[in-house]
């Protein structure tokens, strides 16, 4: 009995030392994948600067340095020339020559490069004279340096081009990062231009290029930055920008714009980037203009409590001065609940609010539009019947911009109830398709250059919280009905940028917003999760130019995943060479493995490749498409609550809907900074991310559930679980 006890606890000790061992030997083939997958931003910038393969063919050299005496003559006379009578370097103005070779043409241009310090000192003194001066000069542009740093070498050369080949442009400006001894950090890659975010915070950065004769006629109070803002102003760059038409794509050239955004790095810092953070100074031009009346449209059916307290909110919170109307649209709410509120309208609002009975399957589109018809304001608000007001002077703001001549519609910042958790600050167009831009994070803290800050153009809002003139709401068609649930709001924000209005998201506005309290969630039930990949589909197909495409957010940031920060690409490795998954059928294996819901199985993407590619087109503009994009493409994330990630190998499920056959895919690991960054207390979670891909025809057709399947490779210890997304092969 001794001798047995003694060899299991041998036996015992030895399978705990090769565990130990097996441990040990898949950590380290952990860390190597990570360490492959972590690329660094300094890494990988210099790699994407080398594709983009500037023309060098250039040179900049100082050609006048000008001295103390010299830059009192510039600004007394506008003669150039240093009689010598103080040799003291001013560092803050020079000009420059720059040179280019072409074949047997040689272009030279004169350059003036200047301080903030230099331009706020000159315009504080006697901005018209100097404005005159520069005028004068013979430079064709003005560099202007704003903040301590290096300017990239390219910059003179990529701003001057611009500057050149597009007369239109009166302004250049680039992205930015910060540059140590070694490395460069810490990217701000910008919008194009967007000037609510230039009224709110200064975006343009640390350097720029100003075309010289834009100064012409200008008469700038005191300051650089209203000296900006008159020079873009007078070339229109707060008007509508140049609509969108078929066949017609404006991404590269930014076409009709006097404000160029170059999406490369410009410069580099000396210090933290912190400009536009926490900076709110937002200047509305309407500001003395007296508001039209607003029409607040309320879709809502059988919530009597949860849409009464909406407009007792709104009546209660909503500061005077703004004339207003309720048209509340009621699809077939049961008897009590019409009589309901019907009572407690006429309570609240007495004639200020109109509600609308009439019976009709639920189509959100249909509803608003229904309302807008019957509307008598100028402009029309679309609400949620489960949001909240919780700021007196929301309205107001709102209005503000909503009844600029280049506005289109108008948004705010959402949070959850009683909480600082955001549900929405604007929304971003992803290849992965629409998302609510900071969803979930803490909105006491500022994120990506003071994003949750402030007013920002967005290529939508939602409609949870819309305002708009209802002229342009009418010229972009409404709400398309054939979006009855989902991806109206965005549908009718892409119609109204196609029109050249810009989309404002105001984030000095916060509401409350009890989301689906009214609906239920999205993606709950196969029927669910099917109609919402159909109306995806429908969306796409309703703006083709527009799929992986948004002015507002850097094609350099992340958008293969369905992520609402602001993380460059760099982070996310997407590469459709892998190799094709076979799929191989497991679902006796599946049956004794244990299930358990603390394998988290995330689904970011499951879709035809040709579609992830180039997006759902029409037979008429539909591409070509290559063998290698004849199957599917599966994307997102998986990870095991409390155990050791490193050591599991992981197996993507589909279930088929009809005959309960379950198949197994192989994965690749993905690095995916967001898990690690929100998963701090779980362990080796860095490579939590995967994807595959499935040929055609590699499985029958209809309706598959996906799952994963997870196994200890130490352990041999075996976990399922499903997720409620499905697709249609």
């Amino acid at each position: 009995m001794a001798d047995c006890l003694e060899m299991e606890m041998k036996v015992s000790t030895l399978k705990q030392s090769v565990k130990q061992i097996l441990i040990k030997k898949q950590h380290k083939k952990y860390q190597k994948e990570v360490a492959a997958g972590n690329l660094t931003y300094d890494q990988w910038i210099r790699q994407q600067e080398e594709k983009d393969g500037v023309d060098t063919s250039f040179s900049v050299a100082e050609e006048k340095s000008l001295t103390n005496d010299l830059i009192k003559i510039l600004f007394e006379s506008t003669k150039i020339k240093n009689e010598g009578k103080n040799a003291k370097l001013d560092e803050k103005c020079r000009i420059l020559s720059m040179t280019q070779t072409g074949g047997h043409s040689l272009t030279k241009e004169l350059v003036l490069l200047c301080s903030k310090e230099f331009l706020e000192q000159q315009m504080n003194e006697n901005s018209k004279v100097f404005l005159q001066s520069l005028h004068d000069l013979k430079a064709d542009v003005i560099f202007m340096k704003m903040e301590e740093g290096e300017i990239a070498p390219r910059a003179f050369f990529l701003c001057s081009r611009k500057l050149r080949e597009q007369e239109g442009i009166v302004l250049v400006y680039g992205d930015e990062d910060e540059k140590g001894e070694k490395i460069r950090q810490n990217p701000w890659f910008k919008p194009d231009w967007s000037p609510d975010s230039f009224l709110s915070a200064y975006y343009l950065g640390g350097v720029l290029a100003l075309r010289t004769e834009s100064l012409s006629g200008i008469v700038a109070g005191s300051g650089w930055y209203q000296l900006l803002k008159e020079v873009i102003e007078k070339a229109g760059g707060f008007e509508k920008h140049s609509a969108l038409s078929d066949g017609k794509e404006v991404w590269d050239t930014q076409e009709g714009c006097p404000v160029c955004h170059i999406r490369q790095i410009l410069f580099h810092r000396s210090g933290k980037i912190t400009a536009g953070v926490g900076n709110t100074k937002e200047e509305d031009h309407g500001e003395e203009e007296k508001l039209p009346m607003v029409s607040v449209i309320i879709p809502s059916k059988d919530n009597p409590e949860i849409l009464l307290n909406c407009i007792r909110s709104f009546t209660e919170r909503t500061q005077a001065g703004i004339p207003y109307e309720f048209l509340v649209v009621d699809n077939g709410s049961s008897k009590e609940n019409r009589e309901r509120i019907e009572k407690e309208l006429r309570q609240i609002c007495g004639s200020k609010a109109r509600y609308l009975y009439e019976p009709m399957p639920f189509n959100f589109s249909r509803m608003c539009n229904r309302g807008a018809e019957l509307a008598e304001g100028e402009l029309l608000l679309f609400l949620n019947d489960d949001m909240e007001i919780i700021q007196p002077d929301w309205l107001e703001l709102l209005s503000r911009k909503a009844v600029l001549p280049y506005a289109g519609a108008v948004g705010a910042k959402l949070l959850y109830p009683e909480s600082h958790i955001i549900q929405h600050a604007g929304i971003t167009n992803l290849r992965v398709g629409p998302a609510h831009k900071l969803q979930y994070l803490d909105d006491e803290q500022v994120y990506y250059f003071g994003q949750n800050r402030g007013v920002h153009d967005m290529i939508g809002v939602t409609a949870a919280c819309l305002l708009v003139k209802k002229e342009v709401f009418v010229k972009a068609g409404g709400f398309y009905e054939g979006l009855a649930v989902a991806f109206n709001d965005v549908d009718l924000c892409y119609r109204i940028y196609e029109l050249g209005y810009y989309n404002i998201q105001r984030n000095d506005v916060c509401l409350y917003h009890h989301e689906s309290l009214s609906r239920g969630k999205d993606g709950e039930s196969r029927e669910k999760q099917l109609r919402l990949l159909k109306e995806k589909d429908i969306l796409y197909e309703r703006h083709q130019e527009l799929y992986g495409q948004d002015p507002f957010y850097h094609p350099y940031l992340t958008t293969d995943m369905l992520e609402s920060g602001y993380s460059p690409a760099f982070h996310y490795q997407v590469d459709l060479r892998q190799a094709w998954s076979e799929p191989k059928e497991v679902t006796e294996a599946v049956k004794r493995a244990r299930e358990d819901s603390c394998l988290v199985v995330g689904m970011e993407c499951a879709m035809d490749i040709y579609k992830w590619k180039y997006g759902v087109a029409s037979s008429k503009g539909r591409k070509k498409a290559l063998p290698e994009d004849e199957g599917f493409y599966f994307q997102g994330y998986s990870f095991i609550i409390g155990a050791d990630n490193a050591c599991y190998e992981k197996k993507l499920l589909l279930r088929s809907q009809e005959s309960g056959k379950v198949y197994a895919l192989s994965v690749e690991n993905r690095y995916r900074k967001d898990i690690r960054d929100n998963l701090k207390d779980q362990l080796n979670v860095d490579l939590t991310g995967f994807t595959a891909k499935l040929q055609s025809g590699g499985l029958a057709k209809g309706v598959y559930q996906f799952g994963m399947l997870a196994q200890d490779r130490c352990s041999r210890q075996r976990l399922v679980n499903f997720s409620s997304w499905v697709i249609e092969i």
